[in-house]
């Protein structure tokens, strides 16, 4: 065997070697990216729990005003200015977790289905009376980007009625 031949055949093992590290490096990309949409899911999941688990602690008083906001029925106007001052703090805390969800799901980390029920969920409650008022004041403060108002508002509503939620509960 000559140095000619030995070189054609480690160029040969080095091309071999190449693909085969590409092709690892395809299949460890796809299991982290794998990995990133489940720490997604989970972060997502586990921040709307938290907001759940503390809503078990709010006053009875802010318990209440919560059920009467979320009601068909209610209006912008019921509410104390200290009432709607609440209401606007927890909303707004929900809607900024919401607002990375949206982000983990335009960047990909987040399932569609997912996002596609806290989405609907709401795009229904600022079609309420006393959220669609709330809604058009966080919008003139700039709370969020442009982007995910404009994808909460092209959310097709929920009817809430129809779907029993007329009692307040959600």
């Amino acid at each position: 065997m000559n140095w000619d031949a030995i070189g054609a055949v480690g160029e040969i093992l080095g091309a071999i070697a190449v693909v085969v590290s590409i092709g690892y490096l395809s299949i460890q990309i796809r299991s982290n990216t794998r990995a990133m949409k489940a720490s997604g899911g989970f972060d997502a999941t586990h921040s709307w729990a938290d907001i759940n688990q503390a809503a078990v602690l709010w006053s009875p008083e802010m318990k209440s005003n919560m059920v009467r906001a979320m009601s068909p029925d209610s209006s912008w106007d019921e509410f104390s200015a200290e009432e709607r001052f609440d209401l606007t703090l927890a909303h707004r805390a929900l809607f900024q977790k919401l607002e990375g969800q949206f982000f983990l799901y335009r960047y990909e980390f987040l399932e569609k289905d997912l996002w596609s029920k806290r989405g609907a969920w709401a795009a229904s409650l600022i079609a309420l009376p006393f959220f669609k008022e709330w809604w058009r004041q966080e919008k003139q403060q700039h709370v969020y980007t442009d982007e995910f108002v404009m994808a909460i508002e092209s959310i097709e509503v929920f009817d809430m009625r129809a779907a029993g939620y007329d009692n307040g509960a959600i």
